[in-house]
């Protein structure tokens, strides 16, 4: 288990944890998280930060990160494939094809455009004083000529598709990424996504190879309670049980084990922050004014 640390200012927050952590709070809890993971991505500066020297670092077992020899990538519910397939800089479609692209199957195919290219522009040239060349072809020049998007029997775009399809198609591009990634120390994945699926949950449990950080608003027995802490006004990790366990036994009056302690924390989680539905016409009778 790994040693992930954040500090951002006067903020610390520590996770212990292996290829996934379930952080579990409200939203005005994680936005302070979510925007020091960001603000790490991000190279763009304000007189603000730079005047009070504010920045994110990451540690990994107390080893400082460095952001080029790792790659960060965001999912969210709110992922739009029509804005994605623009590929700018952040674009998870634009990572998946440099990725893909670099793959050797596709190195012949590579140099066949190249050799295409450069005769095309021997018969451009001939005869003429005004000459043209090309730069050679490679991956980041074929990938501007490219218009990706999203095709299951139909061509489809993010009206056509789930919260829950438009989540595991962004999961499927990372778990291509994580298993053919021979260039960064670390894969990060972090995203806030509520409400989530025991399919996208089993999807997230599945994917290797990357620390997936998920800020979510319920608990599922899927996330396994190891997996998961809850951000409240501090972390409270519960991998670490047995400072739960210590905790919990300088304030109760109670003598617990730590077997105990754990099936505790499990039970209030269910009660506390799993997922209900309602039925507001076989509720209404519980707040009668009568």
């Amino acid at each position: 288990m790994n040693l992930l640390t954040i500090k951002n200012g006067t903020n610390k927050w520590n996770l212990q944890m292996n290829h996934v952590k379930y952080i579990i709070s409200d939203s005005s809890k994680n936005y302070t998280l979510l925007q020091a993971i960001r603000l790490f991505t991000s190279k763009d500066k304000s007189e603000n930060r730079t005047e009070n020297n504010i920045s994110t670092k990451m540690f990994i077992n107390e080893k400082e990160i460095e952001l080029k020899n790792n790659m960060f990538i965001e999912i969210s519910e709110m992922y739009s494939l029509n804005e994605d397939k623009k590929l700018t800089a952040k674009s998870l479609m634009l990572k998946y094809l440099e990725i893909k692209l670099q793959n050797q199957e596709y190195f012949d195919t590579i140099s066949t455009i190249d050799i295409l290219l450069n005769s095309l522009s021997e018969e451009v040239n001939d005869e003429s004083m005004l000459k043209i060349m090309f730069n050679g072809a490679n991956y980041k020049q074929l990938i501007k000529m490219l218009s990706p998007y999203y095709e299951d029997e139909l061509q489809k775009d993010e009206f056509d598709l789930t919260k829950d399809e438009l989540i595991l198609f962004q999961l499927d591009l990372v778990e291509y990424i994580s298993n053919h990634n021979s260039k960064y120390d670390n894969i990060f994945v972090f995203g806030k996504l509520d409400n989530l699926s025991d399919k996208i949950l089993q999807k997230i449990n599945k994917i290797e190879n990357v620390i997936l950080m998920i800020f979510t608003n319920y608990y599922n027995d899927l996330m396994n309670v190891q997996n998961t802490a809850l951000l409240q006004d501090k972390i409270i990790d519960f991998a670490d049980m047995e400072q739960i366990y210590y905790d919990l036994s300088q304030k109760s009056l109670q003598t617990y084990t730590l077997q105990e302690v754990e099936q505790m924390t499990i039970n209030y989680l269910q009660q506390i922050y799993t997922h209900k539905t309602h039925d507001i016409y076989q509720e209404l009778d519980h707040f009668s004014i009568k």
